[in-house]
């Protein structure tokens, strides 16, 4: 089968066709829409980069004024988390509307498969959810048309980043702090670096290069004051570093950032590193088991000039197996609920985080826990019983704690995500979401989606005709039996269910 080159511009390399935007068409569209989309206000952090970090500088200062005593120190943090939880939520439901809102799909999938290529979580540790949409919008999206070398200094030295894979916990073991006390070296982001972000799995080095990584790393940390990275020589392995990695010591000198900057420039240019990286990229946008002739052009187009990540953007779109045989690729659970959102055009209000009742009184407590008053009360008085047990353990009320302040999430957008397996900002590993075709196309997860579908067509009601929809969404790519089916519907509202539904929603 053979697609328009519009059709498969904005269903296989964006998040599919919003009525009333205009439709990409073919490679040079595409690569258009990254300058474009960096051009964008971004709607999230919240507050903006400056703003966001001006936030992470007061969290610091209100930390640093916390109690000491135990019990105290945990009543104090509460208000502090119940903050931070929210303005998290409100980021994530932030991103799910640049996703849906943005006419720049190719730059926005670029985006979301950078960040699952550098994956950090939201739930690592209580500043990441300060940190992660900060790391997205500073660290990713602003570099991702440039060299490898850039995103990757970038991403890797990101506060984010190095609380995420614990560099926050690594002292060299020769170093000043390492020598009087008892924390050791930590090999988390040296490992992920070599195995994950540049040279893959299987390409050769050995547990010796790992260690060799983490210890030029060593340094690296975060400015108790304001949050951002710092080098401290005296959590740094003094140079020169014995261990070398990939045959090549650093640290000659005096021990500086400039030492993990040049090791990260040489990962960037290793010989392995192209073809992981290349390879990678064609798995997300074209297939599980992409064509060798297309994955060899990006390689090619990457080794001349010099890892420029939109000269190998470029030579997988400007391939003629980049657009052949669609439907190759399963969506993910954030593509799918993205593009159909987009097809059935919900006013931007309809992706409004949900408030709590009585959410303006945010010291209550019951407030903070209601769905229903009758809720409210049967929680409150398991909440007592519970509160009542004398062998509880600190840890599991902690947790409930936790629950209680968590903002709701929309049930169209980050919670439906969250419910069919990929939640905003919160990848189950280092490794990322899953890529593979039989990972997101299961009878759970097509329940899940159908149940998502109709959801979806309730808010939307009968405002447009489900056949004009299909074939204005999905154009050519529309099937026959697709367009019989929605068009023999019951009702308008049934007819976009099953649209949404509709295998073309749930391949690209």
């Amino acid at each position: 089968m053979t697609l328009s080159k519009q059709a498969m511009s904005a269903i296989r390399f964006g998040y599919g066709i919003r009525p009333g935007e205009p439709v990409p068409d073919g490679a040079d569209a595409l690569l258009a829409q990254i300058a474009e989309g960096q051009k964008e206000t971004l709607r999230f952090p919240e507050e903006g980069i400056e703003g966001r970090w001006e936030t992470i500088s007061r969290y610091h200062d209100q930390m640093a004024e916390m109690p000491r005593a135990k019990e105290a120190r945990r009543l104090a943090v509460r208000p502090l988390r119940r903050q931070l939880f929210h303005l998290c939520g409100r980021d994530q439901h932030a991103r799910v509307a640049q996703s849906v809102f943005s006419p720049n799909g190719f730059y926005e999938r670029l985006a979301a498969f950078w960040f699952d290529h550098f994956s950090v979580s939201v739930r690592k540790r209580r500043p990441m959810y300060l940190y992660t949409s900060l790391y997205e919008a500073e660290a990713i999206r602003p570099h991702l048309a440039g060299t490898f070398t850039d995103l990757l200094r970038h991403t890797i030295t990101h506060p984010a980043m190095l609380t995420y894979l614990d560099q926050v916990k690594s002292v060299g073991p020769n170093s000043r702090r390492g020598q009087n006390s008892e924390r050791g070296l930590n090999e988390n982001l040296g490992r992920e670096l070599l195995e994950l972000h540049t040279l893959g799995a299987g390409s050769g080095y050995t547990q010796a290069d790992v260690r060799a990584t983490a210890l030029v790393l060593t340094g690296l940390t975060i400015d108790r004051d304001n949050g951002r990275t710092e080098f401290r020589k005296n959590l740094a392995e003094p140079g020169p570093i014995e261990v070398k990695v990939l045959g090549k010591s650093y640290g000659r000198g005096k021990r500086s950032i400039e030492d993990a900057h040049a090791m990260l420039a040489d990962l960037a240019a290793a010989p392995q590193t192209a073809p992981h990286i290349c390879r990678k990229l064609a798995i997300h946008f074209i297939a599980d088991t992409p064509p060798e002739p297309l994955v060899n052009a990006m390689i090619d187009a990457w080794t001349k000039s010099g890892g420029n990540l939109t000269a190998v953007y470029s030579a997988m779109l400007h391939h003629p197996a980049a657009w052949e045989n669609p439907g190759e690729k399963a969506r993910q659970p954030y593509d799918y609920i993205v593009t159909g959102l987009r097809a059935a055009g919900l006013a931007e209000s309809a992706f409004a985080q949900p408030v709590r009742p009585d959410a303006e009184n945010n010291d209550d407590d019951d407030a903070m826990m209601a769905i229903t008053p009758e809720m409210a009360e049967r929680r409150k008085k398991r909440a007592e019983k519970r509160m009542d047990r004398e062998d509880m353990a600190e840890n599991r009320q902690e947790r409930r704690e936790r629950k209680k302040i968590r903002p709701l999430a929309n049930p169209l957008t980050v919670g439906a995500v969250k419910k069919l397996g990929q939640p905003v900002w919160e990848p189950p590993s280092p490794e990322g979401i899953e890529e593979d075709f039989d990972a997101w196309i299961s009878t759970s997860q097509l329940t899940g989606r159908i149940a998502w579908a109709q959801n979806v067509a309730t808010k939307v009601g009968s405002r447009s005709e489900p056949l004009v929809l299909a074939r204005t969404v999905l154009l050519d790519a529309a099937r026959d039996d697709t367009l019989k089916v929605v068009a023999q519907a019951p009702s308008r509202q049934a007819g976009l269910s099953l649209l949404l539904a509709s295998p073309e929603f749930n391949r690209r």
